[in-house]
């Protein structure tokens, strides 16, 4: 089914209006694949809008959906829906326009875009900018999530207290990750490709860059963010580390540009405390590292506080598996720390770069 919204009322003069015939549109994926083309024009949300199973959205390139409220923008599921697994609305494919989260006229934490307990989820050319303490994207439980040639621009924490907050948060159901919707089962995001994308402020004054870019900030044993791509990226102005890793396998971030930001990747593993806990009993089982992580051809520019390469574990439990390999930094006050790391290949960096090695059994160049 295909539905073009000028044939839906959709005005941009009106958003209660505008928001009702919007979701009208969308409610059509609840029985069949649909898909929704919203024209040129900018149009006001006051209330988030759902997303429903095999539905593609289609915006035009200056097509603006504007935030008038204080939720997110988007969302596939209810808030009561007891979504398990991979079992929720998936192959959700969105193209095109830009999702303006309008933080400085509603300066409300929350996530653009909450996507959880799916398969198949497809952003290609998409602009999400100006949010407040909260992620543009939290992709909590999706299995096959694709990024490409999208625009992440704006952020600000009114509150000071998300230092941790993501562009792009990849993200496991466990208690308080994901307060939207769906069982806390475990499910966790794997299969993703993030690429051609770009992270950075917006052109608001009020709306500087990400704390940071795309990462994990929690985790449960035995669970791995595995097979993640992260590659031909731009990340600028990122106010702490662009990338943070949280025990992934299979990981590869590749060619992308990290450029005045105050650190570069960050890829630990879990220590203790409720990320090592089992997900069935909440027993602590200690120390968990990541395995076969690769760091290849990525250009680090400007001056960093913090590390470039930060790759760290705990409890002499070690990474399995470090690839650092032609990847250049220009700046003498990047750094690299390596720690708590079984093997790493390491090819030889510039002069003046420290390298600090910790409880690191072999490496090799």
């Amino acid at each position: 089914m295909y539905i073009n919204m000028k044939d839906y009322g959709l005005t941009g003069i009106n958003k209660t209006k505008d928001t009702r015939a919007i979701q009208r549109a969308l409610n059509h994926g609840r029985c069949k694949p649909t898909t929704v083309y919203i024209p040129k024009g900018t149009y006001d949300i006051c209330k988030p809008l759902t997303i429903y199973g095999n539905t593609t959205l289609l915006l035009d390139n200056e097509t603006i959906l504007r935030r008038c409220h204080s939720g997110p923008l988007l969302k596939n599921g209810h808030r009561f829906g007891f979504y398990r697994g991979y079992n929720g609305h998936s192959h959700i494919h969105i193209k095109g326009g830009k999702f303006d989260m309008n933080g400085v006229s509603y300066p409300y934490n929350n996530t653009a875009m909450c996507i959880g307990h799916a398969e198949d989820i497809q952003l290609i050319g998409v602009t999400i900018k100006n949010v407040v303490s909260g992620h543009a994207i939290d992709a909590c439980g999706i299995n096959g999530l694709y990024i490409k040639n999208c625009s992440f621009e704006g952020f600000v924490d009114y509150s000071g207290e998300r230092f941790y907050s993501e562009a792009i948060q990849l993200d496991i159901q466990v208690p308080g990750a994901f307060p939207k919707f769906g069982t806390t089962d475990g499910t966790i995001t794997k299969n993703v490709i993030i690429e051609d994308c770009y992270f950075g402020p917006s052109e608001l004054p009020e709306m500087g860059s990400w704390n940071r870019a795309i990462g994990s900030h929690a985790s449960r044993h035995n669970r791995y963010y595995e097979n993640i791509h992260i590659r031909n990226n731009i990340f600028e102005d990122i106010q702490g580390y662009a990338l943070t890793p949280l025990k992934y396998k299979d990981a590869f971030i590749i060619n992308n540009k990290f450029i005045n930001c105050e650190g570069g990747i960050r890829y630990l593993g879990v220590r203790d405390g409720k990320n090592a806990a089992d997900v069935m009993t909440g027993k602590d089982l200690g120390s968990q590292a990541g395995i076969n992580m690769n760091i290849i051809g990525n250009e680090f520019k400007g001056s960093m506080s913090k590390d470039a390469l930060h790759v760290r574990n705990y409890n002499n439990v070690k990474h399995k598996d470090v690839l650092i390999v032609g990847n250049t930094f220009n700046n003498s006050t990047q750094s690299i720390h390596l720690e708590d790391i079984d093997t790493v290949f390491l090819s030889p960096v510039e002069a003046g770069i420290q390298v600090t090695t910790i409880n690191v059994d072999e490496i090799k160049k």
